[in-house]
């Protein structure tokens, strides 16, 4: 059939305009808008601005569709039940999906808590760190560097504890009592492990002072944060024993190891008070601490060698007796000790690293029994004999008797309930 010559001309145009349409769709360049004038905007342009809003995303899991929101209110109804894993469970997932959105920070905080609530320390540790790198000003800052102290000092990490207790100290951010006491611990523990303790010593006295002006250690139970003191206290006074070595021998030999002796004393007691908290693992912690003062003490003593008047075999046969025979109270000791802080982590499920330090501490004071028996089973000579030996060294050790008549110093009375466990008596030969 013919077409009209204006039919066809309007097929033409019709099929010129979809052709030209596609293309724009395709985003041909030949269709792209001319730009507008500066600073002009169409009223479509203002409106459509308008309607746009942020919408929090939405998970999408095999069983559940969540938006971030509806995930951190998950977690804190968790928490709220004190259902603490599970609620650190959804508060990482929480972050885990918008760690740099508008609630990253609220699910890191509760993602803390959680964990330290839930006593997985290290996991606590280390969002509580990453929440003071990216909050610092945030109302939960300080408490953050609060709890990372305290965290680091108990997962025994002294420098990271040290390094943000000094922070703390410096800060314009009261404290209060307890954390200040906790915070000069922890650098006091710090300082001590790179051995520095006479600085050391300075923050332990300040933590003491704070102690005894508002008498925080009444008789019994003492609050958390003073169980951290004393054990910074034991620290020291166990630095400062093992110290004091006896090789070479010094000369006034048995003045030396009294003086250690009374170290260890203090230390196992300052160790003692921590263990008056009720904490379990700050028992563990200074029960292993107070079994090594002894395993050390009797290590130092065994390595001690005979003196020159020890000229003959049988001399030296005879000291080596006397010295493993009078010093194996010590290893009885530290059996003892190191039975009862297991005992005492077997009753209250305690599973921490200090618990395996000291399974471990037993075994080696067993084996130390039985080389001693051994060593001394070798030896040609009787009990008997050593104690004979004993009573020479210490007429030897002796002072001489003054030939001047002198009255008699009055004897004191002993003060009830005061009497310390008794040093080994030292070897003077």
């Amino acid at each position: 059939m013919k077409r009209h010559p204006i039919f066809l001309r309007e097929v033409f145009e019709l099929r010129s305009v979809l052709l030209v349409g596609f293309a724009c769709l395709l985003g041909a360049s030949a269709c792209a808008e001319q730009p507008k004038a500066a600073g002009t905007r169409t009223s479509q342009d203002a409106a459509r601005q308008q309607r746009e809003v942020e919408v929090p995303r939405t998970v999408v899991t095999p069983t559940d569709t969540s938006s971030i929101p509806e995930l951190l209110q998950k977690a804190a109804a968790l928490a709220n039940a004190q259902r603490w894993k599970e609620a650190a469970a959804q508060y990482e997932l929480a972050y885990r999906l918008e760690p740099e959105g508008a609630f990253g920070s609220e699910a890191l905080w509760g993602a803390a808590d959680a964990h330290d609530r839930a006593n997985e320390l290290e996991p606590a540790l280390a969002r509580y760190e990453l929440f003071a790198q990216r909050e610092p000003e945030s109302p939960h800052a300080h408490d953050a560097l609060v709890r990372i102290t305290r965290l680091a000092v108990f997962l025994n990490h002294f420098t990271q504890a040290g390094t943000y207790a000094d922070r703390l100290l410096k800060s314009p951010e009261p404290l209060s009592d307890t954390e200040r006491i906790a915070v000069l611990s922890a650098r006091a523990l710090a300082l001590i492990e790179g051995g520095e303790a006479q600085q050391a010593s300075y923050f332990i006295e300040k933590g003491r002072d704070i102690v005894d002006a508002h008498q925080l250690d009444a008789a019994g139970k003492v609050p958390r944060d003073l169980a951290q003191l004393y054990y910074a206290l034991g620290e020291l006074r166990r630095f400062k024993a093992e110290r004091i070595v006896f090789q070479p021998m010094p000369p006034n030999f048995g003045a030396v190891l009294e003086e250690r002796c009374q170290l260890l004393l203090d230390a196992q007691s300052a160790y003692a008070d921590s263990m008056r908290a009720y904490d379990a693992h700050w028992s563990a912690m200074a029960g292993y601490r107070t079994v090594e003062l002894y395993q050390k003490l009797h290590e130092d003593l065994l390595a001690v060698k005979a003196p020159p008047s020890a000229d003959t075999e049988r001399k030296q046969q005879l000291f080596e007796g006397a010295v493993r025979t009078r010093y194996a109270i010590l290893l009885t000791k530290a059996r003892a000790l190191a039975q009862s802080t297991l005992g005492m982590a077997e009753r209250t499920g305690e599973k921490s690293e200090w618990v395996d330090r000291t399974r471990e501490a037993l075994k080696a004071i067993d084996q130390a029994v039985k080389d001693e028996e051994a060593a001394l089973a070798k030896l040609p000579y009787t009990k008997q004999d050593f104690e004979a030996y004993f009573a020479q060294m210490d007429a030897a050790a002796a002072p001489p008797k003054s030939t001047s008549p002198s009255k008699p110093a009055p004897s004191a009375k002993p003060a009830p309930n005061k009497s310390p466990a008794p040093a080994p008596k030292p070897i003077n030969p």
